[in-house]
């Protein structure tokens, strides 16, 4: 009796260290790591969870996430002029675009963006000291996105 009690415990303590989990991981846009944890559905090492397709992106909510994800600035570093494009779908929200320094107040350079006929300005930079830049885009709901940008 005694025996087969033990054995049980034994079996029962060494039987659950078989049992492997799965860690996933989860990044964001940058490759930060922001999610480290056990796969509950998963079953063992074999399954298909590298084999599934990745979920759907969620569709952007507010106007400052649909501008994020349309606007480009190009080339970063920039040397002397920074092309700013974005989307033709973002342009009735996007309203103005001030170009500032990271460690003042005084804007450098703004347009208009509601008085342009294209979907992309420049702004021309070679009179500026080298830093870090900040392109601030003011959207038709009011709220406002920052791009940042740096200037070698």
């Amino acid at each position: 009796m005694r025996k087969s009690i033990s054995t049980a415990v034994f079996l029962l303590l060494f039987g659950s260290s078989f049992y492997a989990q799965s860690v996933i991981f989860e990044y964001d846009e940058a490759g930060n790591q922001v999610f480290r944890g056990i796969c509950d559905g998963c079953k063992n090492s074999n399954s298909d969870l590298f084999s599934k397709t990745q979920p759907q992106a969620s569709q952007p909510k507010t106007i400052a996430q649909k501008v994020a994800n349309s606007v480009r600035a190009a080339p970063v570093p920039v040397k002397t002029d920074l092309t700013v494009l974005w989307d033709k779908e973002v342009n009735d929200y996007i309203t103005k675009i001030e170009l500032l320094p990271y460690n003042n107040f005084k804007i450098l350079s703004f347009v208009d963006v509601r008085t342009l006929n294209n979907t992309s300005y420049i702004f021309r930079m070679e009179s500026y000291p080298y830093g870090v830049y900040y392109l601030k885009f003011y959207l038709s709901d009011g709220s406002v996105y920052t791009r940042t940008v740096t200037k070698n």
